[in-house]
């Protein structure tokens, strides 16, 4: 393709994106399945664009787009609803991604026949949502803040956490041992990896928002604070931090400018603006435009039998997540009304995705087996969410309005009043 018909198409690619997207709002049908299947369609069926010239740069597209839509859903999180869900999305977290393991592990094993680590690598591949698809979804239906806040976090962490899992399974595959030591190196990387991206998330915060009172007049200041992000991103990774939970907690300090200041008795303090939210809500939007797309186009379905044990896999992975819902919203009337919501919101993908690709070049045996499943269970699981919000997103729409109203009015007297401040 030339330049000029690359630079075409991806205008028409932005154009179906926001189709996609206002679909999405008047009809409940997720713009995401929309963007997968275009990009099936332009890729295994058409051949306009070949999957193989995309393979190299699979990795950047996928932690763009987790950086940027994470750094966006956290501009839109407040603490006091971080606050009250904390504790039970970490419960979600823990029993979402043991029962997902054990149910996918135990069929890999006992059904499959495959090895105890390779059902294990799988179990942990597919175990946790994903917040590039989450954070969209949660963003464009009308649940109680309490019940977005929950699906944010759980699929913040399960981003990270899942990643970590992956990696160290896959090393012990990679080396031939497993020794007794095996589940504390995981647990201490995994808490050191959390720690530094949410510490540095914190401190980086903090400090932008001083720099910011001295750039408020600036022109190009939203562009270069999408710049620290990369760049500090790239910091956290660097020295094995969780960029994901850096992202995710930058965007919090940053969407929070006024409250966490004045917290820690700050003085000087910046309101993120309307403009500066848009403009990184525009920037997540075009990203993920093209993930889904590009996801659609690396489809490849070599060997149909494994889109029946994907789809079995599929539903043993939503039956596990009805019991950590249940469990984890025992005592909160809010989250257990909006229970049927939070077990289909179980959406796998970019995490899965980027390990798919990991596993792939990993050269361990039967690794090209790895991308198909883990493929056909993000497009399945992807249509069991687009069910579950038309069928309860709707419904959580009317019977939560008059707490929404109460929710939204709330919020608006606490920026009135912390603006008067």
């Amino acid at each position: 393709m030339t330049a000029i018909q690359v630079l075409g198409l991806i205008g028409i690619l932005l154009i179906i994106g926001f189709l996609a997207d206002y679909l999405f709002r008047k009809t409940g049908i997720p713009d995401i399945l929309i963007l997968i299947a275009l990009g099936f369609l332009i890729g295994p069926v058409l051949y306009i664009v070949n999957p193989s010239q995309l393979a190299p740069a699979s990795q950047f597209i996928a932690t763009l787009a987790i950086a940027i839509i994470l750094f966006d859903g956290g501009l839109n999180l407040h603490p006091g609803t971080i606050l009250r869900t904390a504790h039970r999305a970490l419960l979600l977290v823990i029993l979402g991604i043991g029962f997902s393991m054990i149910a996918t592990t135990a069929f890999a094993y006992y059904v499959l026949d495959w090895g105890f680590l390779n059902s294990l690598l799988l179990g942990a591949i597919v175990s946790g949502n994903s917040p590039s698809i989450v954070m969209p979804l949660v963003k464009r239906i009308r649940a109680p803040s309490e019940v977005s806040s929950l699906l944010n976090l759980e699929s913040a962490l399960n981003g990270a956490l899942v990643i970590v899992l992956a990696l160290v399974i896959l090393e012990i595959m990679t080396i031939g041992t497993a020794d007794s030591n095996a589940l504390a190196t995981a647990a201490k990387a995994i808490s050191i990896r959390f720690s530094l991206g949410a510490v540095i998330g914190i401190v980086a915060g903090i400090l932008w928002l001083w720099l910011l009172t001295r750039l408020k007049y600036e022109t190009y200041d939203d562009i270069l604070t999408l710049g620290i992000l990369f760049v500090l991103y790239f910091a956290v990774e660097s020295i094995d931090g969780s960029g994901v939970i850096f992202a995710l907690v930058f965007g919090l300090v940053l969407g929070n400018g006024i409250r966490i200041p004045r917290l820690l008795t700050i003085r000087r303090t910046v309101e993120t603006t309307d403009i500066m939210k848009k403009f990184h809500s525009q920037i997540s939007f075009f990203i993920k435009t093209f993930f889904f797309i590009y996801l659609g186009v690396i489809i490849t379905f070599n060997q149909p039998g494994l889109i029946i044990l994907s789809l079995i896999m599929s539903l043993l992975l939503l039956f596990s997540r009805y019991f950590a819902v249940l469990l984890s919203c025992l005592g909160n009337k809010t989250l257990l009304a909006s229970s049927g919501l939070l077990t289909t919101m179980l959406p796998r993908g970019l995490s899965a995705a980027v390990m798919a690709q990991i596993v792939l070049s990993s050269g361990i045996p039967d690794a090209s087996v790895y991308p198909d499943i883990i493929v056909a269970i993000i497009i399945i699981t992807v249509i069991i969410s687009a069910i579950g919000i038309i069928i309860t997103g709707r419904q959580v729409h009317y019977e939560k309005a008059p707490q929404l109203m109460q929710e939204e009015c709330t919020e608006t007297l606490s920026n009135k009043s912390g603006a008067r401040k």
